[in-house]
């Protein structure tokens, strides 16, 4: 069974609703208020989203690398999570940023996860 993300915290419904409509900075900031107000054992959790979002937040204004950083930043600290956290897909977050690291050195394009 899976956990309904409509029942977390409103920073984080707030933060995963502004990354799916493309605000990855505004995501960045509300994920960051919540991480603020987490218990330690949440706060990496969070900092991998917030690194996620800013990892986009670069590609939109052509960071590459900086988006790289953000990536490997995002999957060391999801690595330690279950695959489903928070009511998040933690294992295609995952999957996703190691995708998006070989796309990123190939110099494709990458397409943000759908993040549920």
């Amino acid at each position: 069974m899976t956990d309904p993300l409509d029942e977390r915290s409103p920073y984080l419904v707030e933060g995963i609703r502004l990354f799916r409509a493309g605000e990855y900075f505004l995501a960045h900031e509300t994920l960051e208020e919540h991480w603020a107000e987490a218990p330690a054992s949440e706060r990496p959790f969070l900092q991998g989203l917030i690194q996620l979002a800013t990892g986009f937040h670069h590609l939109t204004r052509g960071g590459t690398v900086g988006a790289r950083l953000q990536f490997t930043k995002a999957r060391d600290r999801l690595s330690g999570y279950p695959d489903r956290y928070e009511g998040v897909d933690v294992a295609g977050v995952r999957s996703f940023l190691a995708d998006a690291l070989v796309r990123l050195e190939a110099g494709d394009p990458i397409a943000p996860p759908e993040l549920e």
